[in-house]
């Protein structure tokens, strides 16, 4: 009978001991550790875990400790929404920004303008948003012509008339847009106010509050918050960027020129500010 070599077995023990002794170490090393911790080692650990995989998310902190998300999933239709306060200067030069993009894109993309679930700027904020909420509801056709106009020269009475909105159906819409939240009953009692300053103003409290809405302007896109550039080409590239494929009217550029903050036409540096 052929005698068999097994001296590959002698061979291999240093190299299995060796093995054996590194994963003992890191075992020892890893017990040690906690042991010096302390009741928080498990805790560290666990917090470490948590940084590690905070790294892999698409959130960014800057440094007003904002999230500034930029969407990954991209999509045929886009869902973007602007989040204002309708006479907040910078939720204004947002607006400014974003009109031109709802008008490029038309049906491409679903945008529309939202409005943040208090109020700063007194009582003709709330007539003002309930006005754009309505026209927006009911006569969509004609909300970017009146936004664009209202933005420009805050003149609500003659933009309703050069957008040709008809001012009796709006009137109705407003009134049961009122009742519907509640908005003048919370507005007469000041018990409610946030922070005892600011009216409520609950149309869209409840996307407030999913998106993590904290102040004018705050641009949203396939559910997460975006930060761009106040510019109607930046704001292009942020929504045709999560088109699955992207349509022809993304070829088109827009200006890359701000308006200023508040009210009117004319240039303005781009800012970072909110009303909040």
């Amino acid at each position: 009978m052929e005698k068999k070599d097994f001296s590959f077995i002698e061979n291999m023990k240093p190299q299995g001991a060796l093995v054996m002794g590194l994963i003992a170490g890191v075992i020892i090393g890893v017990v040690i550790m906690v042991a010096v911790a302390g009741g928080g080692g498990i805790k560290k650990v666990e917090d470490q875990i948590k940084k590690d995989v905070a790294t892999t998310t698409d959130q960014v902190v800057v440094s007003d400790d904002k999230p500034v998300v930029i969407p990954e999933s991209q999509t045929n239709k886009p869902k973007v929404e602007l989040f204002i306060m309708t006479y907040c200067p910078y939720g204004l030069q947002m607006q400014k920004a974003y009109l031109p993009v709802m008008k490029l894109l038309g049906g491409k993309a679903d945008m529309d303008i939202k409005f943040v679930s208090y109020i700063m700027h007194g009582e003709r904020e709330i007539v003002e948003n309930n006005t754009q909420y309505c026209i927006q509801k009911e006569q969509a056709d004609k909300y970017v012509s009146y936004a664009e106009c209202f933005a420009a020269t805050g003149n609500a009475a003659s933009c309703l008339k050069l957008a040709k909105v008809d001012e009796a159906k709006l009137a109705s819409c407003v009134l049961v847009t009122d009742k519907t939240f509640k908005i003048t009953e919370l507005f007469n009692n000041k018990n409610t106010w946030l922070s005892g300053n600011y009216p409520l103003y609950n149309v869209h409290k409840d996307l407030n509050v999913k998106y993590g809405v904290q102040g004018s302007p705050t641009l949203v896109i396939n559910g997460k918050q975006v930060n761009v550039n106040r510019t109607a080409e930046a704001v292009k590239t942020a929504v045709c960027d999560t088109f699955e494929v992207k349509p022809a009217e993304c070829n088109t550029v827009l200006s890359i020129q701000s308006l200023q903050a508040g009210f009117g036409a004319a240039a303005g540096a781009s800012q970072d500010a909110t009303c909040n």
